[in-house]
């Protein structure tokens, strides 16, 4: 440790700390099973940890009769998402608890199982929270959360170096720049209370920050065997983490198939090693994924996340493609609906705000503690204002520029956007509602972290750590704002 910490430069390890600091207390601070279908992820876990197991099985009950009791004297279930009920923190209600747990048999942890809304979800996030699990397995449930909670807590720290990694290749580490990067990954707020919580976001937020990182380091640095095998690797468990995952695979084709092109062109000796390099990568997400695809056809159980309420609800199939209707629906997401456009049930008046920009930013336990509407619009000015920053920077640096990763990077945001939307469009058209949600686009943190430090690059050099100062306080108050708005909605 002390070799790592000597290693590490300071900043970094300053900021890990408070980031560590800041995931422990969201960890703490949220009542049990008021993240967005914590309670479901939780029961994946533990139906694996206990029986090894995936859930999904319609002749069992869909949580174990622990976690239902649990539910039932915490009051988790009438708690989420509506604003006027509050958790039960009676000291008898506990002790009543307690004393009703203690009764329950063996068999009460892993009597669960059913069709659970999270069961079409790969299991390697699952896998991964099964070893807290099990090392809290002599505790109660809530000991065993908390501990899951922690265990998330983990890849909050992953995702930071890699954004950090990422700045590092982008802005010939300049520290300051890495800094600010890292910083907006680690500290802002839905990114920090998400990977506190029990949820497989906690693992693609990580694993897409090293693959962009791995995206740099390729076509800046080139081809090598070791890189390559890397990223295939991460883009390999993003895709077994969630489907959403396989988002990140055309761009990392792209990254590939130029890394090789550029590898070619050098004249290097050894072709046949040049080749090792190109098939290398391919088997490894061959394997990954191949081994979750087999497994899941053996298993006659969804490969990929199934769209709706749960596995008895899925998503509707669409029989037919509109292209207007699409189009219709693609506009009113960014744009005010026209007089004539028939509104899709259930969106807002403009989701690309209230979706992308409120629940990106700031909406905690079932997304129902918000802030005032004028935070937003804060909130949304700066992120304007870093947007045109970066655009500015960009311009500026375009001879710099290496167009072949803005290239890959574009494509990866574009393939993300392109799955939500279509999506959603499927669930509009079916009647079963919106499908966005502001999370899913925090897969794209690290970017957004390095879109940050351009912008405070565009500014002359002497206003830079003014501008970087500024930046960073104003996460870390929005921070203990949105600890603030949680313990006022769960604990006055």
């Amino acid at each position: 440790m002390r070799r790592a910490t000597r290693t590490l430069p300071r900043s970094l390890l300053l900021l890990l700390c408070a980031v560590a600091l800041l995931g422990v207390s969201w960890a703490l601070f949220v009542p049990p099973f008021q993240a967005p279908d914590e309670n479901s992820h939780f029961g994946y876990v533990q139906r694996l940890a206990e029986d090894f197991d995936l859930p999904g099985d319609s002749d069992r009950p869909l949580f174990s009769t622990e976690q239902l009791l649990a539910h039932d004297r915490s009051n988790s279930d009438q708690t989420a998402a509506v604003l006027q009920t509050k958790p039960e923190w009676s000291k008898a209600a506990y002790e009543r608890w307690r004393a009703l747990d203690a009764r329950l048999p063996d068999s009460a942890r892993s009597d669960g199982g059913g069709p659970n809304p999270a069961s079409s979800n790969p299991p390697l996030y699952y896998l991964y929270e099964s070893i807290p699990y099990l090392l809290a397995s002599g505790g109660d449930i809530f000991d065993r959360l908390y501990t899951l909670r922690l265990g998330s807590v983990l890849l909050l720290l992953v995702t930071v170096v890699g954004a950090w990694l990422l700045a590092g290749e982008l802005f010939a580490r300049n520290r300051l720049l890495q800094l600010v990067a890292a910083s907006f990954a680690g500290l802002q707020p839905m990114v920090t209370f998400i990977s506190a919580s029990v949820t497989p976001d906690a693992l693609l937020f990580a694993t897409w920050s090293i693959a962009f990182w791995l995206f740099a380091r390729i076509l800046k640095r080139g081809l090598r065997l070791a890189e390559g095998v890397a990223l295939f690797a991460v883009v390999g468990l993003a895709v077994v983490t969630k489907g959403t995952g396989y988002a990140l695979v055309p761009a990392a084709l792209v990254v590939l198939a130029v890394g090789y092109a550029r590898l070619r062109r050098a004249h290097q000796p050894g072709v046949p090693r040049r080749r090792v390099v190109v098939v290398a990568p391919l088997v490894v997400l061959a394997v990954i994924v191949g081994a979750w695809l087999g497994t899941a056809r053996a298993l006659d159980r969804p490969a990929v996340n199934q769209v709706g309420t749960g596995t008895q609800n899925p998503a509707p199939t669409l029989t037919s493609f509109n292209p207007r209707e699409a189009g219709s629906y693609f506009w009113q997401y960014y744009l005010p609906r026209l007089p004539f456009q028939q509104r899709f049930g259930g969106m807002t008046d403009l989701p690309a705000y209230d979706i992308w920009l409120t629940q990106g930013w700031a909406a905690f336990g079932w997304l129902e503690v918000k802030f005032p509407e004028p935070v937003y619009v804060l909130l949304a000015l700066l992120t304007l204002a870093l947007l045109i920053g970066a655009v500015v920077a960009v311009v500026r640096a375009w001879s710099r520029v290496d167009r072949a990763l803005a290239a890959a990077f574009a494509l990866a945001v574009l393939t993300l956007l392109a799955g939500l939307h279509w999506t959603e469009f499927r669930t509009l058209v079916g009647g079963s509602g919106p499908f966005n949600q502001g999370r899913y686009l925090l897969p794209l943190i690290a970017l957004m972290g390095a879109a940050a430090a351009a912008a405070v690059s565009a500014l002359p050099a002497r206003r830079q750590p003014v501008a970087a100062a500024l930046l960073l306080g104003g996460l870390a108050v929005l921070q203990l704002a949105s600890l603030g708005i949680v313990v006022g909605r769960f604990y006055a």
